[in-house]
């Protein structure tokens, strides 16, 4: 397992064979994503910004919507190391393929963070483990 360290507040594990791309966009959020060599990914998001939960699910919501337009929402309630990921599971059609995207939110007392992952729903049983193990990484820090 690799190690993503930002010396800050991010601290995550992933697998050897994943890639990891860190795009600092702007003063307000930091995001760092990790690509599987099979397409998924997983990606956390900082957001300073008072944005309430509710809007930022439902910003995530437009945004999938405008590339995939019969999107189908599912809300979930994750719990990690005793804590609360509120968030949304999307199922969507890519030409003769079917997706699923997960979005799922993270509040500490350093900050909101949006974690999402997304994966082709015949690689998807074998990431959603690995995009768990990941996600509980960056909890226990």
């Amino acid at each position: 397992m690799q190690t993503f360290n930002n010396h800050n507040d991010l601290c995550f594990s992933f697998p050897e064979s994943w890639k990891l791309d860190e795009n600092d966009t702007s003063n307000d959020a930091d995001s760092i994503s990790v690509v599987s060599p099979e397409g998924g990914f997983w990606c956390v998001r900082r957001d300073l910004r008072d944005t309430a939960n509710k809007a930022v699910l439902e910003q995530a919501v437009a945004a999938m919507r405008e590339v995939y337009p019969e999107l189908e929402v599912e809300h979930v309630v994750d719990h990690v190391s005793d804590t609360e990921l509120i968030g949304l599971d999307m199922h969507f059609f890519c030409l003769d393929l079917t997706g699923t995207a997960s979005v799922r939110i993270w509040q500490t007392v350093t900050g909101k963070y949006v974690i999402f992952s997304q994966a082709e729903d015949e690689q998807l049983e074998q990431l959603k483990p690995i995009f768990n193990a990941i996600t509980t990484s960056l909890i226990r820090g």
